[in-house]
């Protein structure tokens, strides 16, 4: 069987290496000119460092036994970091639970009942009866609501923006579990991996990987439309030239799906639009001076232009890089905002004065090179119900599969679960396989 990925993120580079395993041709078209999507790389010192910000958690199982049968599993640091909340006008540590105890952002009835209500539901084993409800109604419930407006109501708004009303609680309770399981054994801290190399290393193994076993992978190459299905049509065109394949998989998220299928499959990229997303726009600068003891630093101020600063080189030795302090700047906004258009310099202006109210030692000339990163369909808004409304693998369409982030449920989106879906794919069409070939 022959199968056409649309897309050479770590998705369907994933998908390329499973499905080559099982002795099926592959092409993977990417319209950049590196593999990777979102793990992207520029060089500090020498060293690559993702444009957009990464890191695994303990329990990522799929990504930890990918990098085993890659034989890059021991390129793999595990870091225990220090993590920090700006409320307040101050940053106030978050890392352990006796930082909670004393959190002076809440009253201390609602530090306890914030800790008792976070127990509970980490306490509880299934997502289920939360998938039909919003996070903004349930966790008040546990948390109370002092704890909820202060803390996740602020996070809630910095992840969806708008949307964040009707995010579903059954991601949530995936988000608060993903960080409890994470954790050292004494509770004290979350233990996150890092790559020496960068996650590069992952994407140039997988990439070495499937040219070495026959897959082609074609760079610069952008699909302008997927024809799969039609009568008389190939299945896909790619630089003005005719591909044909048994079946097409596209990794890309859903806005682009749209984009790439051709008007007689309306009813279907309609149904696809039920899906809404917000986008990614990060900054990686170079920085003189450390502005903090801590590597994540969530924003709970909704008056500040980000939604997190993320020091690297807190959890990443700074020798790495030749000795520089490295600083992310993240967001997620509508795919329409003004910071998706302007010019690079001008949106790092705009986040100088922000970054020295939660940093007052941080100065404009302290920036050495900086990359800005710009995903206008990041992250899909999970929101209460999306069982119901998750993408299937098939699609209606004869021979045209999808396998992308919005597949991600009820877990945050993370590399990890890339390959998990990946390989829940790989199911769907190597079962499908007889009947795809005898078309």
């Amino acid at each position: 069987m022959k199968i056409a990925i649309v897309g050479a993120g770590i998705t369907g580079l994933t998908l390329a290496y499973l499905l080559r395993k099982l002795g099926h041709a592959v092409e993977v078209f990417e319209a950049g000119g590196a593999p990777g999507g979102e793990l992207a790389t520029v060089e500090v010192g020498g060293e690559p460092i993702e444009r957009f910000y990464h890191h695994l958690f303990t329990h990522d199982r799929f990504m930890i036994g990918l990098c085993e049968e890659l034989g890059i599993a021991d390129r793999l640091d595990w870091h225990e970091p220090l993590m920090g909340f700006y409320a307040g006008e101050r940053v106030h540590p978050f890392t352990s639970p006796l930082d909670l105890l004393r959190f002076g952002h809440l009253s201390l009835p609602a530090r306890v009942r914030l800790g008792l209500g976070t127990v509970l539901l980490q306490r509880r084993r299934s997502y289920a009866a939360f998938e039909d409800r919003t996070a903004a109604e349930v966790m008040p419930r546990y948390t109370g609501r002092e704890a909820f407006d202060k803390i996740f109501r602020p996070l809630l708004e910095a992840k969806f923006d708008r949307h964040w009303e009707g995010v579903s609680m059954a991601w949530m309770w995936a988000r608060l579990m993903s960080r409890a399981r994470t954790r050292t054994p004494d509770k004290r801290r979350e233990r996150l991996g890092y790559f020496r190399g960068g996650f590069r290393v992952v994407v140039d193994a997988l990439a070495r990987t499937i040219t070495e076993r026959g897959a082609a992978l074609h760079l610069r190459s952008p699909v302008q439309e997927v024809t799969i299905g039609s009568p008389g049509a190939p299945a896909l065109r790619v630089g003005g030239q005719a591909v044909d394949a048994d079946a097409v998989v596209a990794t890309v998220g859903l806005p682009i799906i749209r984009r790439i299928l051709p008007e007689e499959r309306r009813d279907f990229t309609n149904s696809l639009a039920a899906t809404n997303y917000v986008g990614a726009c990060v900054v990686l600068m170079e920085i003189e001076r450390q502005l903090s003891e801590y590597y994540w630093t969530n924003i709970g101020d909704r008056s500040l232009p980000f939604a997190g600063l993320i020091e690297h080189t807190n959890m990443v030795e700074r020798e790495r890089y030749g000795g520089q302090r490295l600083l992310y700047v993240s967001n997620y906004l509508p795919p329409e905002h003004e910071f998706f258009h302007i010019d690079d310099d001008a949106l790092i202006d705009r986040f100088v004065e922000p970054i020295q109210r939660v940093f007052p030692r941080f100065a404009r000339e302290q920036i050495g090179r900086s990359w800005v990163s710009r995903d206008p369909v990041a992250q899909p808004v999970i929101a209460a119900g999306y069982q119901r409304r998750k993408p299937a693998y098939r699609s209606p369409i004869p021979g045209f599969y999808i396998c992308n982030t919005s597949q991600i449920y009820p877990e945050d989106r993370g590399t990890n679960y890339n390959v998990r879906i990946a390989r829940e794919c790989l199911e769907v069409l190597d079962g499908d396989a007889p009947e795809l070939t005898r078309r």
